[in-house]
């Protein structure tokens, strides 16, 4: 597997929301989610490509307070390309790129339900810090999962 993990471009945008339509429930047009993260997390967007093709994404945000906070706000893997460590090399690469920026610390929410992702960001150092009933309103409960990153040497992971 020739495997690139790269900054998205404006072209990546087709390729990320088909992505996005993909692995997200119900009627979500990502559309202006994909355009506006484009904008706003030029830096810490970043696309997993794959001979050519864009298999997954991830997307991260620095909070610039002191110290400065990072969250991984989403994180898709394509269905045909999981469990080849793709998703463990885009929370590498994402955390790396945050705390190059200057974050302490790294956060993310996982739903109860999803235990292979959590699996994921636990073989990443990711501890749960908080239980969040109805985070993204009723029904969207949330663990929420705290990486250190003093003292950080990631954490060399095959998923």
């Amino acid at each position: 597997m020739d495997l690139m993990i790269r900054g998205y471009h404006e072209s990546d945008f087709r390729s990320v929301c088909a992505l996005e339509r993909e692995n997200s429930a119900g009627d979500c047009k990502p559309e202006v989610f994909i355009r506006q993260a484009g904008v706003l997390f030029t830096d810490t967007f970043l696309v997993a490509e794959c001979d050519g093709r864009i298999v997954g994404y991830t997307i991260g945000a620095l909070v610039q307070h002191q110290p400065a906070t990072g969250w991984i706000v989403r994180l898709v893997v394509a269905e045909r390309y999981r469990r080849r460590g793709l998703g463990g090399d885009l929370v590498a690469a994402v955390t790396g790129s945050l705390r190059e920026r200057g974050a302490g610390e790294v956060y993310l929410s996982v739903a109860p339900g999803n235990r292979v992702a959590r699996a994921l960001y636990e073989r990443h150092g990711f501890r749960e810090t908080d239980f969040c009933p109805a985070y993204f309103g009723e029904g969207g409960d949330r663990h929420i999962l705290k990486r250190d990153l003093s003292g950080w040497e990631d954490l060399i992971c095959r998923d």
